[in-house]
């Protein structure tokens, strides 16, 4: 079979093409191997900065009517899931938490996604678990075991749809959260610095 022995991979301009194989330019990846890797690079870079924002970034930023920065500038720690429920001080505040959370890390997900959903999750993981110890350490807001479970939940689902999107509609996804992403920090930043 003369497609046993598999020529090296060629560089033509900024596209790595592979003989005998799908390569960078399959139309089913819908984007070249340099368009993917800067679309992927955008959405993790914005997908990081928004999650830095809401979470250890709500110690330094007010958004009036949501959240005051003094309010997040204490170290405690939640161990008791969905006691936000219990003790809310405005009806609408642990399900803003709950959905809140959730859609935060849908992006770290779906960016995450190498094809396996339980690693991203788990990758979901391992960032929610860094942000509860370092708003701890630092007194960058509550610890919370919910935030952690929610994250993760988030992570999940993003993985979820991460794997049932098409290579070829993937990099478009990733453009999509890119842009969602930078408009969220646009208005987080309009909304916080103005306060």
């Amino acid at each position: 079979d003369p497609r046993a022995v598999q020529d090296p991979p060629t560089l033509t301009g900024d596209v790595v093409r592979h003989p005998g194989r799908a390569g960078a330019d399959d139309p089913e990846l819908g984007a070249t191997t340099a368009e993917y890797g800067i679309v992927m690079l955008a959405a993790v870079a914005v997908t990081c900065a928004v999650v830095l924002a809401f979470t250890v970034g709500k110690a330094f930023v007010s958004i009036p009517g949501l959240w005051s920065a003094e309010a997040h500038q204490l170290s405690q720690v939640r161990l008791n899931p969905l006691e936000t429920f219990e003790y809310a001080r405005v009806w609408w505040g642990p399900w803003l938490n709950l959905f809140g959370n959730i859609a935060l890390f849908v992006p770290v997900g779906f960016v995450a996604y190498r094809g396996s959903v339980a690693r991203a999750t788990l990758i979901g993981l391992v960032c929610s678990l860094g942000i509860e110890v370092a708003q701890y350490l630092f007194a960058w807001g509550y610890s919370d075991t919910d935030d952690v479970l929610y994250n993760v939940a988030g992570a999940a689902l993003g993985a979820g749809v991460a794997g049932g999107t098409s290579k070829s509609n993937r990099a478009t996804a990733l453009w999509s959260i890119a842009a969602a992403g930078a408009v969220v920090l646009t208005v987080w930043a309009a909304l916080g610095l103005s306060a």
